[in-house]
């Protein structure tokens, strides 16, 4: 597959990355946007990716998501643990995945988008559901779900009990949503958190109790704990990214439900998005809502609407610090790429680009 053109500047790169991603992907496909038959429109689609961990990567295990509608769909994480998968719109949505030795660790995902699958996630969603079996809740979900602000309340919660052992390993319980942040399997970060602590569920038909380790001293758990000053805020809309640092950026989304999926590393730090300079601001640069992308082997032409963004930065970003960036809407891109004649195309996408830093 064609790399992406990351010679251009920052906010061609961003266009590039969509525009053409997309256009080779629709190369693949029904070769363009309109059709003369009456077929009815595609439902519309979400999808959702992330971590699966422990500590350790949750590697090649089968991901359940079930929407509200009660429709599931699977997908396979990888052996870093990410997953991807692509259901029909009807949030929200509960997540499941089985660890291999017995266990199965649950999320929830109010959107689409970044949905880690992780203790501590399971921990929040026992905690939100009143200590009642999650099996039960995920057969259950589309006739009985769990509201967004009480899990929302609950992480709060989780990140109070283990605000010492987040701070220990230089994560920030009063912004890191672990059920949105991305962060990778690699026992740095959130993750040696997640290595830090160890959590056990035993249910009955009706409710579960809790077993918590932190290191290997056993942790009362407290309900009831004070979450002031956690706001989840992450890094908020800027980053200060450190002059020499190195990056990995991971694009994964979808294209007329199509997943897509592409890892780029050694990005210098002058190439990382230090603010909110989404695809809004390349519109902008480019004087409306269309404009042209040229480089070495690439001419394209795109049209966006329905565009919206969203930016999580990563405050003074530390070694293992993620940003993250969304993008979505529809573009149409015609052109050319290695010499293949990309003819008029609309496509609808979902894209999260994830950087982290790796130095």
């Amino acid at each position: 597959m064609m790399k992406l053109p990351f010679f251009l500047p920052r906010a061609a790169r961003l266009a590039a990355c969509a525009g053409l991603a997309l256009a080779l992907g629709a190369c693949g496909g029904d070769g363009g946007a309109s059709s003369g038959g009456a077929s009815p429109p595609a439902p519309k689609t979400d999808t959702l990716s992330g971590t699966a961990a422990t500590g350790a990567a949750v590697a090649n295990a089968t991901v359940t998501v079930v929407n509200a509608a009660g429709t599931a769909a699977t997908g396979k994480s990888g052996a870093d643990g990410r997953y991807s998968v692509t259901i029909e719109s009807a949030p929200p949505y509960l997540l499941k995945v089985s660890t291999g030795s017995g266990t199965v660790l649950y999320s929830f995902a109010a959107a689409a988008g970044t949905t880690n699958i992780t203790p501590l996630t399971t921990l929040a969603l026992h905690d939100a559901g009143g200590k009642k079996p999650l099996a039960a809740l995920f057969e259950g979900w589309k006739t009985a779900r769990l509201a967004g602000d009480a899990v929302t309340a609950a992480a709060k919660r989780v990140n109070a009990n283990f605000a010492a052992l987040y701070t220990a390993r230089g994560v920030d319980p009063k912004t890191f949503d672990f059920f949105t942040r991305g962060f990778a399997a690699d026992g740095k970060g959130f993750d040696a958190v997640l290595d830090g602590v160890s959590i056990s569920l035993s249910c009955s038909t009706t409710s579960c109790s809790e077993t918590i380790k932190v290191g290997e001293s056993v942790y009362t758990y407290d309900f009831s704990i004070s979450v002031a000053g956690i706001s989840f805020s992450g890094g908020g809309t800027s980053s200060t990214i450190p002059a020499g640092s190195k990056w990995e950026l991971t694009v994964r989304g979808s294209a007329n439900g199509v997943p897509f999926e592409q890892t780029i590393g050694n990005i210098e730090f002058g190439a990382v998005p230090a603010s909110a300079d989404g695809a809004q601001q390349v519109v902008q640069q480019y004087g409306g809502i269309s404009g042209g992308v040229s480089g070495p082997g690439v001419s394209l032409s795109y049209s966006y609407s329905d565009l919206s963004t969203s930016y999580e930065g990563c405050g003074g970003c530390g070694v293992g610090s993620t940003i993250v960036l969304k993008s979505k809407g529809s573009v149409s891109v015609s052109g050319t790429a290695s010499g293949i004649t990309i003819p008029p195309t609309t496509t609808r996408f979902d894209y999260t680009y994830t950087y982290k830093r790796t130095s």
